[in-house]
């Protein structure tokens, strides 16, 4: 979204209130997220980015992502790196954008790297081996605010607007432009309820902070293809250890149409994974029904922003394709996850 010359306004103004010489300050376009705008920065030959916060105003739910960030850039055992924040003159990390939106807008300083595209082993493995690292280095820490988010496994509260009953309705009687949709939409209910049997099982597995959206748009690799930065801790929150896992592996699987690339791929990740991590049985066991729920999940956020206004109907048409594009999964692939876990 290119920015408007009263938005650029808003933005110099904006920038008074940090170390950074506005007067000087060039302001790009960055790659924008499905929840956020990003904006580059640069100014006295130090670059910056500047996040802005589209989807809440919520000001306590991006100080726990902060919280986080500050902690983690506390580890000095890190391989990788995570956004570093920027304090405004007031001594806050977010600030709202003075433009009347009441936008929440946070600065750090800039990453090196690109997004990979994990067509490459090495990149695979090493995303593998980072997720490993950030899960031990994520148990360590204990913040002092309420986290934002509820686990991924109380699907219930996904999105405020999207309880059970809603999603229900809607998938078995979707509005005109999904109804050619309708086969894939009760697919879809009937997963979400099939799902709500497991939870009580699922709840006793190992819990910690996890990331909670490992994907290739939130992570930097450098020219040697090694994964050298994290970002876009907005959705952390205490949920299973395992959860953080089943996230990658899903992310691995969406968009690939060739099933043999597929269990290269998930193979590859495992193997790096195995280097830095253990799961235990129960976790391996779990793994198959977190990664189906990866996919209910994100249909579920993104039928709230349909719902809200955010997103048109060919955003949600997507997802819905993404998430039912393998439902044989728990039945036929099920299995060989495990048996691929086991034997990495």
């Amino acid at each position: 979204m290119v920015s408007t010359e009263i938005e650029m306004e808003s933005f110099n103004k904006l920038l008074k209130q940090y170390p950074i010489d506005s007067a000087q300050a060039i302001i790009s376009e960055g790659k924008g997220g499905a929840n956020n705008t990003t904006k580059y920065i640069e100014s006295m030959g130090h670059k910056y980015v500047m996040r802005i916060y589209e989807t809440h105003k919520d000001i306590e739910r991006v100080l726990v992502e902060h919280e986080i960030l500050e902690e983690l850039n506390k580890d000095n055992r890190l391989t990788f790196q995570v956004p570093q924040l920027i304090r405004a003159s007031n001594g806050q990390t977010a600030l709202r954008l003075p433009d009347g939106s009441g936008r929440i807008v946070a600065i750090s300083k800039y990453l090196e790297g690109i997004n990979p595209s994990f067509n490459n082993d090495k990149s695979i493995f090493s995303f593998g081996q980072t997720t490993g690292l950030l899960m031990n280095a994520l148990n360590n820490i204990k913040i002092k605010r309420s986290y934002a988010y509820k686990p991924y496994y109380e699907i219930e509260h996904t999105h405020p607007q999207c309880p059970p009953d809603y999603i229900a309705e809607w998938c078995n009687h979707p509005p005109q432009p999904f109804q050619d949709l309708s086969v894939q939409l009760q697919w879809i209910a009937e997963q979400i309820y099939c799902f709500q049997s497991q939870v009580s099982w699922l709840r006793q597995l190992p819990h910690q902070l996890i990331h909670g959206d490992l994907n290739a748009s939130n992570v930097l690799m450098d020219n040697d293809r090694i994964i050298n930065a994290i970002l876009d801790f907005e959705f952390a929150t205490n949920d299973l250890r395992v959860m953080e896992v089943a996230v990658c592996l899903s992310e691995l699987m969406v968009g690939e149409m060739n099933e043999s690339a597929i269990w290269d791929k998930l193979n590859i990740y495992i193997k790096g994974l195995r280097t830095t991590i253990h799961l235990n049985e129960l976790e391996l066991e779990a793994l198959p029904i977190l990664v189906q729920l990866r996919r209910l999940d994100v249909f579920i956020h993104f039928l709230g922003r349909y719902h809200d206004g955010v997103d048109e109907a060919d955003v949600l048409r997507r997802q819905i394709v993404n998430a039912v594009s393998r439902p044989d999964w728990i039945k036929a692939g099920g299995p060989k996850l495990i048996a691929l876990c086991n034997h990495s």
